[in-house]
């Protein structure tokens, strides 16, 4: 697996916009950043109280929001705009609101016009399996990505930073074995 490798926040992400699940400007939202790899991304979030759905659990849409997001981001990264088609979600544990999770998801398989990934949330301080999902992510239409690409300017410098930073990790992770 590869080594995580750049904060988006650290590389000029612009998340000064609406998304509930990583948006600053959303005051309901996670706001959650994320580690990149290839293939790969991570976030940490410790839902609260307003995030619960039965007394003391986590809502199982905002697990699934996470796992989605993070998914999301394994691909977007490389500077591929998809839209999600299909998301399974498998709920392990009940997850406790303030319990700091760890969420990860991984590319599984590239086709010509769709991504398919896996996700788990674990809990942070013991790695207890809560919950996992695969999904399929479909290659935006290019009239939308280039709307898309307008409202979030710069989005081409920022993914040449982060290829650029997974690119010198790789480099540096070869050198050492």
């Amino acid at each position: 697996m590869a080594p995580v490798v750049a904060r988006l926040l650290d590389l000029g992400v612009d998340f000064e916009h609406w998304c509930f699940a990583c948006g600053r400007l959303n005051d309901s939202g996670l706001h959650l950043d994320f580690d990149v790899s290839r293939g790969r991304a991570e976030t940490r979030c410790t839902p609260e109280r307003r995030h619960q759905g039965y007394d003391g659990t986590v809502h199982g849409g905002i697990v699934s929001a996470l796992l989605d997001e993070t998914m999301g981001w394994a691909i977007f990264h490389q500077g591929i705009w998809g839209v999600t088609a299909r998301l399974t979600v498998t709920f392990r544990l009940p997850v406790p609101v303030g319990d700091e999770l760890r969420v990860v998801g991984e590319v599984v398989r590239e086709r010509s016009r769709s991504i398919e990934t896996h996700g788990t949330v674990t809990r942070a301080s013991d790695g207890a399996l809560m919950a996992e999902a695969e999904a399929t992510f479909l290659l935006m239409p290019d009239e939308r990505r280039r709307e898309l690409e307008r409202r979030y300017s710069r989005t081409d410098e920022t993914f040449a930073r982060v290829r650029a930073a997974v690119a010198a990790e790789e480099a540096m992770e070869h050198g050492r074995t």
